[in-house]
């Protein structure tokens, strides 16, 4: 079934029924498929044709799914584009994608024109008037009715671009199909539900199906909050009855905070799904004392258009874990020698099934990622351990580990346990040079509200928990670290610093 399908199915069965809601908008399913189709259509008759890219520097607003689906109906490629980036990344992106359009969001429309310059790309503007761009309303003047376009499953949908955190960021070429069968495997792993209603606190340019793909496939509600600041996500969740959130570990931490000072209604969350980083145990269960509900930690990556590994709801989730395969995906660790790993040793993750993506846009060659794709398997570059229940545990990526005099080290193991101190509230660890040991692991750590700690009281700590060369060498208090859009903690930003 492909995204297109889903759309006018849950138009035709349930037209009133709310599919997004922002704020005070509110855009029934009928509404959605009208807008959606008046922007397609504005597209087929400005030249597009299947198959043509439609970039994106859009935040979680209602324009990023009217444009995401407008451009799957017209049979286009969507291209979301980080809008962090620098301008000359972004011209180089532009460049690459070839776009016959860019839809750009208020303070990105500038940058958005200037990346076109040059090219035969238009800039589709929403909010600030530039003589140099179309307005977005202009867009939704055409008509409503459904496109004449064969759609297919097989078909790219979308440009599902890399993070970045190993090298330059690549685009994952997204088929419907590889949406339906991720979405399909999500529903039943999780057990989501057709009255469910969803917020995704996911960056906007990173796996961006996930805010619209589930509720899409079920015919229920997506929930759109474009900041990750917490007072606004409790707000939404009170305000609008969201029973499925997907987010970061922070995220659920901040929540809590929130519950102590101030009386928000979080009783309709169900399942508070957590992915992207180590979710502590202690969080889990401060969670689960206060909300009645357990946080469920979840493995999933760009490459296999969202979760692949998922603990289940109602199950007693073993500490660290991240869950067993999901229904429709196949999951093996594997050694260097390509030998599958027994239970304890660390490998790497790799998968296959119907979700897997079948390679990067523009054809990458080995130097930024397609050897990641060999033998029928995606190769992950993520290390992990499997117990012989059959639950994973992620150790850390390949490209993070560090050697110290020769020793390997994780910087996933020092973190969490330095999270294991009561008074830390976030830690990351990167490598620093170092003259005697070539390089050693240095700790930044942010504190709980009120707390003092020491590096020496912090370094004891590890000790009594790590081999003596995995204890951080350098130990740095910040009072915050520096963060990505969707939260995930910038490792690139703190290794410039540390070098």
């Amino acid at each position: 079934m492909t995204l297109v399908e889903m759309l006018e199915k849950n138009a035709a069965a349930h037209p009133s029924r709310p599919a997004v809601i922002f704020n005070d908008t509110v855009l029934t399913y009928a509404e959605l498929d009208a807008t959606v189709n008046r922007f397609a259509n504005a597209l087929i008759a400005k030249g597009v044709r299947k198959g043509d890219r439609v970039g994106m520097m859009l935040p979680r607003v209602p324009e990023l799914i009217i444009s995401f689906l407008g451009a799957a109906k017209a049979g286009a490629v969507a291209a979301p584009i980080n809008f962090e980036l620098p301008l000359p990344r972004i011209k180089a992106l532009v460049k690459t994608l070839d776009p016959r359009f860019l839809v750009a969001y208020g303070a990105h429309v500038e940058n958005a024109a200037a990346s076109v310059e040059g090219t035969d790309a238009r800039v589709v503007s929403i909010g600030p008037e530039d003589p140099r761009t179309t307005a977005w309303e202009e867009f939704l003047k055409f008509p409503s009715a459904r496109p004449s376009i064969d759609i297919r499953p097989e078909d790219t949908v979308y440009l599902n671009y890399t993070s970045g955190s190993t090298g330059d960021s690549k685009g994952a070429i997204t088929t419907h199909a590889n949406v339906y069968w991720n979405t399909l495997a999500s529903v039943e792993a999780l057990g989501l539900r057709e009255d469910d209603i969803h917020l995704c606190m996911f960056a906007p340019f990173a796996h961006p199906h996930e805010l619209l793909a589930r509720p899409l496939f079920l015919g229920g509600t997506t929930v759109l909050v474009d900041t990750i600041y917490p007072k606004a996500i409790a707000e939404a969740i009170s305000r609008h009855k969201v029973t499925c959130m997907m987010g970061l570990a922070p995220m659920y931490d901040n929540l809590l905070e929130l519950t102590e000072h101030k009386a928000y209604d979080l009783s309709s969350l169900r399942l508070p799904e957590s992915g992207g980083m180590y979710t502590r145990g202690e969080l889990m269960a401060r969670f689960s004392s206060r909300l009645g509900v357990s946080i469920i930690p979840v493995w999933g990556s760009t490459e296999t258009t969202g979760i692949a590994i998922a603990n289940r709801p109602g199950t007693v989730i073993p500490p660290g874990s991240v869950g067993g395969p999901c229904p429709h995906y196949e999951v093996r660790i594997m050694d260097d020698a390509g030998n599958e790993c027994g239970p304890g040793e660390v490998g790497e993750l790799v998968f296959r099934g119907p979700a897997v993506v079948s390679g990067y846009f523009e054809g990458a060659n080995a130097s930024n990622g397609s050897s990641s794709f060999k033998g029928g398997w995606y190769h992950s570059g993520d290390l992990a351990t499997k117990d012989t229940d059959g639950y994973f545990y992620f150790v850390e990526r390949k490209s993070g580990m560090m050697k110290v005099a020769g020793l390997k080290v994780y910087p996933a193991e020092i973190e969490k346990a330095l999270l294991e101190h009561p008074l830390i509230r976030e830690a990351s660890v990167v490598s620093v040079k170092d003259d005697l040991r070539g390089e050693v692991p240095k700790a930044y750590i942010t504190l709980k509200k009120g707390a003092a700690l020491t590096a020496k009281e912090a370094l004891k700590f590890c000790r009594e928990r790590l081999a003596h060369y995995k204890v951080p060498r350098h130990v740095e208090f910040l009072d915050e670290l520096p963060k990505t859009t969707s939260g995930k903690i910038n490792k690139k930003a703190l290794q410039t610093e540390g070098l």
